[in-house]
């Protein structure tokens, strides 16, 4: 299947890839933390291209529902998650400038909210320099073709950048349906991809499963699911909303949700899982997967809610934690911020050593972690909001002092500033509605 796209108008918007203008931004550089580029729906995982430019998919803020393109949430069951064309891909040139390389991009997400997003996911090149474009689900791929009419979505592509053709190499909808590796309930999102040589590897955090697919057309070659693993005793869950009903029960286990993916300095591949609903802190793990079977073994657990993983040249790795705490405690769903949604950057040496770089002054529901050409670590903040969401730089060798003036602060304005925001743009869209 080919699908062709084209350029639509060009949006140009001023942001320091190196400076960052402003008294605010200025003082967060000074520690370390930059914002590259902000407005953003969605954003999900980025890669550099050759010349030092960002290229970052936005899942997009879903439909208005108007058209009955709407489908059950797997992850909020009692919002609906929509159809739109509001998905795109970024382009963050070298001079700042921001580009919308593809735009009106089929996207899926909480209604009316435009939270948690399923669209546009992720976008890798190969070592000859051509890109290949991932879009997620997030729902039962049987509903993809009817109720949705949103045939592009759970599939990888080869993307020309030059005719901006989309050409088919597979459909990770079509075999959970007809496959369901993990053996759990049939839901696809392929989340994250990396390529090694002729072969890109891709996680499915509702599959619950890692592909392996050839680059040179060959479609998937290989598939296994990650497995689960029994809940905690002392697993804390949300309270259920007044009209929930009698039959609504919760997990005996937590599935995996598989959310990044790296190479090793091995070979192997590193695979980091945000896990199962209710999300209890400390339940993530980090397996190692082998390239050639794709079995997988637990390397390190004890962490919460995995979103990115990425080594430096020095074999150290690097995760991501979305939040810090169980997303349930922090965020409702829709997009409402309740508590504290700062992550953590956790730096992982060869010999287990772990300290953690970076715990929330600014760093907030991010996804996805990438060293720069400038030796920073790259991520999508704010990833799962709609017009919230950043791209932003970490200096790995600038560590905050949270405890200083400066530091309280900063991060304390910056989170009621947050929230006011959320709190303003729901109340919109409640008016709108």
């Amino acid at each position: 299947m080919i699908i062709r796209y084209f350029k639509h108008t060009f949006s140009l918007v001023t942001v320091g890839l190196s400076l960052v203008t402003g008294a605010t931004a200025a003082q967060a550089a000074g520690l370390g933390f930059s914002v590259i580029a902000d407005g953003l729906d969605n954003p999900r995982n980025l890669a550099f291209g050759a010349d030092g430019s960002i290229y970052v998919t936005e899942s997009g803020t879903g439909g208005d529902g108007e058209d009955g393109r709407c489908i059950p949430s797997p992850s909020a069951g009692f919002i609906p998650l929509c159809a739109g064309n509001t998905g795109k891909l970024t382009k963050i040139n070298p001079d700042g400038t921001k580009v919308d390389i593809l735009s009106n991009l089929p996207s899926l997400a909480l209604t009316p909210f435009g939270e948690q997003a399923a669209g546009p996911a992720d976008i890798q090149f190969d070592g000859a320099g051509n890109a290949y474009f991932l879009y997620g689900f997030a729902g039962d791929p049987s509903n993809r073709e009817t109720v949705l009419n949103t045939p592009i979505l759970g599939q990888l592509y080869k993307l020309d950048l030059n005719s901006f053709e989309l050409t088919s190499l597979a459909d990770f909808a079509e075999y959970e349906l007809e496959n369901n590796p993990d053996g759990s309930d049939i839901i696809t999102n392929p989340y994250a991809m990396t390529i090694v040589g002729n072969n890109a590897y891709v996680i499915d955090g509702g599959g619950n499963a890692i592909y392996s697919v050839g680059l040179d057309g060959s479609g998937i070659n290989n598939v296994a699911g990650f497995p689960d693993q029994p809940l905690p005793s002392n697993t804390e869950f949300p309270p259920l909303p007044p009209d929930a009903g009698d039959d609504v029960g919760f997990p005996t286990v937590l599935q995996s949700v598989p959310t990044a993916v790296t190479v090793a300095p091995d070979g192997s591949l590193t695979v980091a899982e945000y896990s199962g609903f209710p999300y209890p802190e400390g339940s993530a793990r980090i397996f190692s997967v082998d390239p050639t079977t794709l079995q997988a073994e637990v390397l390190y657990d004890g962490f919460t809610q995995l979103t990115g993983a990425t080594y430096d040249d020095e074999g150290n790795l690097y995760v991501l934690q979305h939040m810090n705490v169980a997303e349930w405690k922090a965020i409702e769903q829709g997009g409402n911020v309740i508590g504290d949604i700062g992550g953590s950057i956790i730096k992982i040496a060869p010999d287990g050593t772990q300290t953690t770089l970076w715990s929330g002054n600014g760093l907030e529901a991010a996804s996805g972690l990438f060293f720069g050409p400038d030796g920073r670590l790259y991520t999508s903040n704010r990833a799962r909001l709609a017009d919230l969401g950043q791209v932003v730089a970490i200096d790995p060798q600038v560590v905050p002092e949270p405890n200083t003036i400066l530091g309280v602060l900063l991060f304390g304005a910056g989170t009621r500033f947050f929230r006011k925001v959320v709190k303003d743009k729901q109340q919109s869209n409640q008016e709108d509605i």
